[in-house]
Formats: structure tokens, C-alpha cells, sequence
């Protein structure tokens, strides 16, 4: 079975990334950017949905494939608890939101099975294209827009790991695309959808709290709105002797490939402390804020200040990616629609590079993880560093992934920063709308 899934992990990636790499650099057909708003839109979200539920019958109905990875192993586990009255981080452990187990819980009283969970996030990713698109309007051209809801039809890593694996970036990314459509005119709304994501599934989008801070217009009442609701739910969890900082500490001691922390580990056979490699994180994250912060503060026009606010969300969280030494491709499926709207508008200023380093990244963001569990066995970087010294074949792939993943992080994070630099430098809504 773990020689079949990565097979179809790599195959699934390197058709879409193809198929990614021809739709950033391909114009729209003529009878797709002939239709109006409301017929491109119903027809889109129909293709989505019938896509996503078709394959999910196809390979739990057709194929009998059963549930398997987070779902089994936290998920429903997780909400069992909840249902017999536990609370948790105070009688069981969890890395995920306080009240995620009590939201699983939820599903599996309507139906006790794995794929209750599964069904709610695909609704959800698809929930969420509509909101995305209506974002992305009020500052992209219409082309550029549609080609960017292309690009995230066939994103393979949403298919995957949404559609198959059930895991739960589906309801991050509605609520944040509720809270960037919101943003412009309701920011109640949100400031309560963007709390939502940790008080209801994980701790990690708090990062961007300080790029959408600084997108809002009414600044005051966005930050109440995403304080009180938080300070709520884990005031209370806090009142029941819950440890509510369980999770991050938890999170913190893992280690994983895919930054480069361990790329770093897995060349040299030494690892950093803990320490300096928390520093080194907070210095590029920061950095990366700092940069975002001072443009977005000089931009006054709506268009442009909501394009660059996209920008500066996706920006952090490569960064955190690359340099956390706790890494996942699966969490850029929280807002990988802000990817692709980055690799469309760029595609369609004439700049391939961008386009290269979307579908490399479309390549191996399915696979990689997949490798480490098998044919690898969960290796550590200084176990890999081994391996590779002796010329272990699949350590040197494994390598080779780290190596690529890291160029495609860094490549498009480089390019973020110059499209985000070049609103100081004349970039206004006419040359955004213009693409």
C-alpha cells in the first residue's frame, strides 16, 4: 500500500504540475473569458465539486480504499474523547485547537465514520472558492482571476490531501477566505472568522495576524473582534485547568524535513540547538514582516493594499515553512488560492520563472512527505546524513526533493518580495488591474 501511494502521489503531481505550469502560461480560451462573472463562476465551483466528491467516490466507493493518516490516527480518536465527556490537554493530548475535538465530535453524532470528517472538509475547500474569487476581484484583473481558480482546480496537494487524506487545512482555508473577503468592508466578521482557525482547528494561521492587522481599515475593531472570541474560548479551557499552551509546546520539540533546518542537519550530519534555530526562524519571519509592514503602511489605495496584503500572508508563511524546523506542505493548503493568484498575475506580466518554481513546488509538495515515512523510515537528519555518505539511493532522492522544495520556497518568496517592492516603486491599481 505505501509503495502504491507514492506512486500515485508522484504521478498525481507531476501530471498537474504540468498541467499548472501550461495554465500559468497559456491565455485564457476565448469562450471561457467570453462568459460573464456569474457563468464562470456557477460553472467553476460545479467542476470543483463534481471533481472533488468524484474522486472521494472513486476511492472509497469504487475502490474500497479505507480512511487512513490523521483522520484515523487524531481525528476520530480525538472526537471520541470529546464525546465521552473529556476535556482536552487536560484529560487527553492534542496538538490541535481546544475546540477541534468537539467540532470532529460533532460530524461523527451524525454519522460514526472517518468520512463524516472527510465530507465536511471537501464542502468546506469547495465552500471557499467562491470567497477567494470574490477577494481576489477587488484587486486582480478578471483574466487573472480566472486563471488563478484554474490553477487551483488542479492543485494537486488540495486534491490529496483534502479530498483523500481529510485533513482539516479544508475549513482553515473557508475561514480565511471569509476573513480576507471581509476585510475590506466587515471587519467583524473578519477579525471573528480569521479567531476561528485556532479556536476551532490549529494554532499556526495566528501568524498572520499581523499582515491582516495591518489590511484592515478599521484596525481597532478587526483586533477586538479576533481578541475577545479567542480570550473566550481559551479563558475557559484555562478556568478547567486545561495546559492551552500544550499544543505549541508540542508542536515545538518535533522535527521534520521539508525546511531547511533539516536540509541543513542532513548535509553537514549536525544539527543546530533548538535555540539558535528558533532565532534564525524569528530573525527570517521578522524580517519578512518588517518588509511587508513598511509597504503596506506606505499603500493608501484599496486595490493595491489588499493585493499586497494577499502577498505579504503568503510570504510569511513560506518563510515559516522554510525555517520552522516543524514543516508540512500540507499546511499551504490553507490559502494555497494565494499561490496560485501570485503565480497567475506573474505569468501574466510576461515572467516565467515564477510559473517554474509553482509547478516544481506542485511537484513535490505531495510526494516528499510521503517518501520520508516510506521508503525512508521517519530518518533524522543526521540518520539521512548517514545514508546519503554511503550512497543509499533513496537518500540521495530524498536529498534531491529537500534541495528542490527549498529552491521553489526561496524562488518564490524572492518573488514575492519584488512584486510587493514594486508598489513603492509605481505599481498602482491600474498596473495590477492590468496584470
Amino acid at each position: 500500500m505505501a509503495l502504491r501511494n507514492l506512486i500515485l502521489r508522484f504521478a498525481l503531481g507531476g501530471l498537474m504540475a504540468a498541467l499548472s505550469f501550461l495554465i500559468a502560461r497559456s491565455k485564457l480560451p476565448e469562450k471561457l473569458s467570453g462568459w460573464d462573472e456569474r457563468q464562470f463562476d456557477r460553472s467553476l465551483v460545479a467542476l470543483y465539486a463534481c471533481s472533488r466528491f468524484l474522486i472521494f467516490i472513486a476511492a472509497f466507493f469504487v475502490f474500497h480504499q479505507k480512511p487512513w493518516a490523521d483522520l484515523v490516527s487524531f481525528y476520530v480518536p480525538q472526537a471520541h474523547s470529546a464525546m465521552q465527556g473529556l476535556v482536552p490537554y487536560r484529560d487527553f493530548s492534542t496538538s490541535y485547537a481546544p475546540l477541534n475535538p468537539y467540532l470532529d465530535a460533532l460530524l461523527l453524532r451524525l454519522h460514526d465514520s472517518p468520512l463524516s470528517i472527510l465530507i465536511f472538509q471537501i464542502a468546506c475547500d469547495v465552500v471557499s472558492v467562491p470567497f477567494w474569487i470574490r477577494f481576489f476581484r477587488r484587486c486582480l484583473n478578471e483574466a487573472t482571476v480566472r486563471k488563478a481558480a484554474l490553477l487551483y482546480l488542479v492543485q494537486p496537494l488540495v486534491i490529496w490531501e483534502i479530498c483523500l487524506d481529510g485533513k482539516n487545512q479544508g475549513f482553515i482555508s473557508l475561514l480565511l477566505a471569509i476573513s480576507f473577503c471581509a476585510i475590506a468592508r466587515k471587519e467583524i466578521v473578519s477579525g471573528i472568522s480569521l479567531s476561528l482557525t485556532w479556536i476551532l482547528v490549529k494554532i499556526l494561521p495566528v501568524i498572520f495576524v499581523p499582515t491582516l492587522f495591518m489590511g484592515a481599515r478599521k484596525r481597532t475593531i478587526w483586533l477586538l473582534s479576533v481578541a475577545i472570541p479567542s480570550v473566550l474560548v481559551y479563558g475557559a479551557f484555562i478556568a478547567v485547568r486545561a495546559d492551552v499552551t500544550w499544543a505549541v509546546r508540542k508542536e515545538g520539540s518535533l522535527a521534520t524535513p521539508q525546511n531547511l533546518p533539516y536540509l541543513f542537519g542532513a548535509v553537514t550530519g549536525y544539527n543546530l540547538p533548538e535555540g539558535l534555530l528558533s532565532l534564525l526562524a524569528i530573525i527570517v519571519v521578522a524580517f519578512a514582516l518588517i518588509i511587508t509592514i513598511r509597504i503596506q503602511l506606505r499603500t493608501k489605495d484599496d486595490p493595491a493594499r489588499l493585493w499586497i496584503m494577499a502577498l505579504s500572508v503568503e510570504l510569511i508563511l513560506l518563510a515559516v515553512m522554510l525555517m520552522n524546523k516543524k514543516s508540512d506542505t500540507s499546511y499551504l493548503g490553507m490559502c494555497f488560492f494565494l499561490l496560485c493568484a501570485f503565480a497567475a498575475f506573474d505569468a501574466d506580466r510576461g515572467r516565467r520563472a515564477m510559473a517554474g518554481l509553482y509547478a516544481l513546488l506542485s511537484l513535490l509538495a505531495l510526494p516528499i512527505a510521503s517518501f520520508w515515512y516510506w521508503p525512508l523510515n521517519r530518518e533524522s537528519a543526521s540518520q539521512l546524513h548517514t545514508l546519503w555518505v554511503a550512497g543509499n539511493r533513496n537518500a540521495w532522492i530524498m536529498m534531491a526533493m529537500q534541495s528542490l522544495l527549498a529552491v521553489s520556497y526561496i524562488g518564490l518568496m524572492l518573488g514575492i518580495v519584488r512584486t510587493v517592492r514594486g508598489r513603492v516603486k509605481g505599481l498602482t491599481p491600474e498596473t495590477i488591474a492590468r496584470g
